[in-house]
């Protein structure tokens, strides 16, 4: 499956979803190794990406009926290219290990994928619990010469009897295949080019996850897929804020834009373990999911968690219909208005004031956009433990644009720092509004991207 030719596709239809990739056209030779993605920084080397293990091992994979709900990984071969089972077994187990590793690495939360193995193996050697992890199984294709549906690999995995509903079946398949999420009669993720990007891709989708299709432009899909992809990019929702926050697996957020109401939160299904804080990783927050994303509970309401103080007044947007580019942004739906006044400095700020630690690093960033002309300026306001002000940082004066463009700044918290505000702010003298959303405040801990913040993009 050439990467340059690989597009996605969601389906609704029957109660089933459907994500297909398009695969190696008939008739070319087929090879299923694919390339790692690297970015934001490279995997580790094979030697050393951690191994997973075994959360569960049932002693009939077929039958795990009451056991934790987990992912099964399956390799699927058809007599048309052969059994190489043996040949590949170490390597799709390695792939798994990366799938879980891109999963911890993300973001400062220890988290992993839940596998499912089976017993009769040393599990102690790395052999043994390759032929534990991966299940060999031959698929009955409809036509070997062409691509079948993924419907084919559904029925023939339930029709074996693999068809319990608390498993997820990761396939690698050893022939011209899809790169597809489906679920009727089980859940299946699968690939014919096997990377840990594309497998954990797939297996996202599996979770009622889309490709959190939010954009800036009503009814249009990103042009960047958000999701964890096999081209170049690793790192899971970096944000928290489209459909992954391990911070708050309460939180949910919309997946599509309007008029669909999917929520999810991919953080809290039971195929992962459950997130703890603290490691080091690739993108962190010290917000909550209501201050990034800053969604109301109905239009025009007063926005929870956010305060204005100084020449100007805030309301969520917009003074109109839903299909509005000020409607929704990042989160899918609402962003933020302040109406700027001319008569006084305008302070927008997140009210909450989180704890931060004196001599570290921390970046605040917010996406912002106007439809006049004006020019603010980012600040992190430093107090101590008796909420006294103890200096402030800002950034550069912005002039902003009618793009939604992100903005940040970052500062060391000085000596005797208890906490931090966030405000965005405008010097006096203007009349204007602009809208914004997207707040993430990031401690600069993990040291993998150039300045310990996570790189915009």
């Amino acid at each position: 499956m050439s990467a340059q030719l690989n597009r996605f596709i969601l389906v609704m239809a029957a109660g089933a979803l459907v994500v297909l990739t398009m695969a190696t056209p008939a008739g070319a030779v087929f090879d299923p190794i694919a390339t790692e993605p690297v970015a934001p920084y490279a995997q580790p080397v094979d030697a050393s990406v951690p191994k997973r293990g075994c959360t569960t091992t049932p002693a009939d994979p077929k039958n795990t009926t009451g056991s934790t709900p987990a992912v099964q990984v399956i390799y699927a071969w058809h007599d048309g290219n052969g059994n190489n089972y043996e040949a590949y077994v170490e390597r799709i187990a390695k792939i798994v290990d990366r799938m879980d590793w891109l999963l911890d690495e993300s973001t400062n939360y220890d988290q992993h994928i839940k596998t499912s193995c089976r017993t009769g193996y040393d599990t102690s050697t790395y052999s043994g619990y390759a032929h534990a992890l991966v299940i060999p199984e031959k698929i009955e294709l409809a036509d070997p010469a062409a691509e079948n549906p993924p419907e084919v690999m559904a029925d023939d995995l339930a029709a074996a009897g693999y068809d319990d509903a608390n498993r997820k079946y990761v396939v690698f398949e050893d022939f011209d295949g899809t790169g597809t999420a489906h679920c009727g009669p089980v859940c299946v993720a699968t690939a014919d080019e096997w990377d840990s990007g594309t497998m954990m891709h797939e297996l996202i989708h599996l979770h009622n996850v889309d490709h959190a299709k939010v954009t800036e432009v009503p009814d249009t899909l990103a042009v960047n897929d958000v999701m964890s992809s096999q081209y170049n990019d690793w790192q899971v929702d970096q944000e928290f804020n489209n459909y992954y926050d391990p911070s708050e697996v309460s939180a949910l957020f919309y997946t599509s834009n309007h008029p669909s109401t999917n929520k999810v939160n991919l953080a809290a299904y039971p195929q992962f373990t459950t997130p703890i804080c603290c490691d080091v990783g690739y993108s962190n927050d010290l917000l909550t999911a209501q201050e990034r994303t800053i969604e109301a509970q109905a239009p025009y309401s007063f926005p929870t968690g956010f305060s204005v103080s100084g020449g100007g007044w805030m309301q969520i947007t917009p003074p109109g219909a839903d299909n509005q580019v000020s409607a929704r942004y990042y989160d899918g739906r609402r962003s933020l208005t302040m109406n700027v006044q001319a008569h006084a400095e305008g302070f927008l700020s997140i009210t909450r004031r989180p704890a931060v630690t004196a001599g570290q690093r921390y970046k605040f960033f917010t996406r912002l956009t106007t439809g006049a002309s004006g020019d603010v300026k980012l600040r992190l306001s430093w107090y101590n433990g008796s909420n006294s002000l103890i200096s402030t940082s800002d950034s550069s004066l912005y002039a902003l644009t009618s793009d939604w463009q992100e903005y940040n700044v970052s500062a060391i918290a000085p000596s005797g720092t208890a906490t931090v505000q966030l405000s965005v702010v405008s010097p006096s003298g203007q009349n204007f509004a602009y809208l914004t959303d997207s707040w993430q405040l990031n401690h600069c801990n993990n040291g993998k991207t150039v300045d310990g913040c996570r790189i915009d993009g």
